[in-house]
């Protein structure tokens, strides 16, 4: 464990601010580098105290928020240092699903943040033997100068030991499998970031991604490895409430791409809404001054400038007229944007495969927009494009980190890598080694210069009864383009139809939209010109409007990933007929 040993050791002589901000947009907690240091070696005596488990299992599952992701990194460096196994359980599975992981993986021991506090105290004597809360509200009273440091066991712990059992919801199966990364391979993704040429020293990064989850884990500490002045933790749904105003300028953010496609979809619909300038509220009133035709002539330009952003970054010729609608649309709407984020210079997008308008979306509004690609299985990211590579490198996740190989087969992505994890449990008590190389369930290609392209997910390929196989992603890339040029109503669009005779979509409207006679003949006309110049076979022949909204429907993994095969399961209703 030198890597994570060098790293923790220099903390204390860096001068780091680590902030976390709450869900009302304050900020709840800071620490430097020493006050991190001296919360471990207190919870590391607090985990002293448990006994040892009877059946040798020390496995200690994990809950704290997604804004509590100090108190998680002081609760995870402390169980690992004491020779336990850590498994996050994320904080947005509803506390059923929560229940059922810790009976069906035997998880009895536990370390929990303020925010679950309660819960897991419901949980003692049912699902669990032992809770240790973890909070730094509590701690850092006890952080006293004369607090003894000692990091001497991350020596001692081989590289091939298992310190962490991740759930990945990269499976199509109703429960996630649980993947077991080594210290080797933490260190080795650690390693990694800590080397991205363009991230650069004494810059704020802002990570709103839980840190359950590995990808967020290995980030965190491969940043600090260069070196930043701050680090800044929240919620990524409490985003608005972290503007400029009160983060201060970050050099970079770390999103996931449904944010990004909403916070573009969101635009789009103010920009064109009915605006009346005496009851809009304060912070549209300067959009609702200027004149609805206005409006509609800016959303023309700022689509215009999406596309001569993505002809330039994919080789593609420009035009005079889509540099000019880029000047524009960055100086009347560039600052509303990145003051909302922090003002960013670059945005790193990753746990999904992002939308080229995406993408372009956020460079459009004067922030570089990177995505990077890696998963559960190959512990976080292995590669992320560089912020200075604009020579077809739009839509592509850069070069992959030193010692990974990368080929397909039949179109799938495999790796093989010092990341590779060992492999996975599964539900029922079988163990699924790896052996160095994982079949990634992504449809990718490789470029000449070793960056990598994602072209769709395996799993995500639909074959209909007819024995036709289909990529819905275009599909549903294109419904949506159809609905932003008219009136913006969709918040998600799935095409399904797997195993079907026809191909369907499950519509999810946007929180302000209403289901009605008018918004049911908009989708109809928009399922019409979408099949319009579409071979039968690849028509969308039924559909339905879903209840409630996407983000609480069940159908994204805990990496933020779509379970195509839940919303199969779901929706199938709709080929009844």
């Amino acid at each position: 464990m030198g890597v994570l040993r060098a790293i923790l050791e220099e903390l204390p002589s860096t001068g780091i601010s680590l902030e976390a901000y709450g869900r009302t947009g304050d900020c709840t907690r800071v620490l430097n580098g020493d006050q991190l240091l001296r919360a471990i070696s207190i919870c590391r005596r607090m985990i002293q105290k448990w006994p040892e488990p009877e059946d040798g299992r020390r496995v200690a599952a994990m809950l704290f928020r997604s804004d509590e992701t100090l108190d998680l990194m002081v609760a995870s460096l402390a169980a690992l240092q004491e020779g336990w196994i850590v498994t996050p359980l994320f904080p947005n599975w509803p506390h059923e699903s929560q229940e059922e992981y810790l009976e069906i993986y035997k998880l009895r021991w536990m370390l929990v943040g303020p925010g679950f506090a309660d819960r897991a105290e419901g949980w003692l004597g049912s699902f669990l033997d032992q809770s240790l809360l973890v909070d730094l509200g509590e701690i850092l009273p006890k952080t006293a100068a004369e607090e003894p440091l000692s990091l001497q066991r991350l020596d001692e712990i081989p590289s091939e030991q298992a310190c962490a059992w991740i759930f990945t919801s990269g499976t199509s199966k109703r429960l996630a499998k649980l993947t077991e990364i080594t210290y080797g391979n933490i260190e080795a993704a650690i390693h990694n970031i800590g080397k991205i040429p363009w991230v650069e020293q004494n810059k704020a990064f802002h990570n709103p991604l839980s840190a359950s989850h590995i990808f967020s884990f290995a980030l965190i500490f491969g940043l600090l490895a260069v070196r930043p002045s701050r680090m800044i933790f929240s919620d990524i749904q409490f985003l608005p409430r972290l503007p400029l105003s009160r983060l201060g300028k970050v050099y970079a953010v770390i999103l996931v791409p449904v944010v990004v496609h909403r916070m573009r979809a969101a635009f789009y619909q103010k920009l064109t809404a009915d605006l009346d300038p005496k009851t809009a509220p304060p912070e549209l009133m300067k959009l609702a001054r200027i004149p609805k035709r206005v409006r509609f002539w800016l959303k023309d330009r700022a689509l215009q400038a999406e596309n001569e952003v993505i002809a330039r970054e994919t080789g593609e010729p420009g035009s005079w007229s889509g540099r000019v609608s880029i000047k524009i649309v960055n100086k009347v709407f560039g600052p509303m944007l990145r003051d909302r984020l922090a003002d960013p210079d670059v945005a790193v997008l990753g746990g999904a495969k992002a939308g080229d308008k995406d993408m372009a979306f956020l460079e459009v509004m004067g922030i570089r927009c990177l995505q990077g690609w890696g998963m559960t299985e190959t512990t976080g990211a292995l590669c992320v494009a560089d912020r200075y590579d604009h020579d077809g490198a739009f839509g592509k996740c850069g070069p992959f980190f030193p010692g990974t190989k990368a080929y397909t087969v039949d179109g799938e992505l495999v790796i093989e890598g010092p990341q590779v994890a060992r492999g996975y449990y599964d539900p029922e008590g079988g163990f699924t080694p790896f052996n160095g190389k994982v079949f990634t369930g992504d449809y990718a290609e490789v470029d000449e210069q070793n960056r990598l392209k994602i072209l769709g997910k395996v799993s995500d390929r639909i074959t209909t009864v007819n024995g036709l196989n289909y990529n819905p992603l275009p599909f549903e890339e294109e419904i949506q383009a159809l609905d932003l040029d008219r009136q913006s109503q969709l918040d998600e669009v799935i095409v399904i139809g797997d195993g079907q005779p026809r191909l369907g979509a499950v519509f999810f409207l946007r929180p302000e939209a209403d289901l009605n006679g008018q918004m049911e003949v908009y989708l109809k006309q928009l399922l019409r010109d979408f099949n319009a110049t579409r071979h039968i076979d690849e028509r969308i022949d039924r559909w339905t409007v879903a209840d409630g909204q996407f983000q609480q429907a069940g159908l994204l993994g805990p990496s933020g990933k779509l379970l195509r095969r839940v919303a199969e399961q779901n929706y199938a209703s709709i080929f009844d007929a």
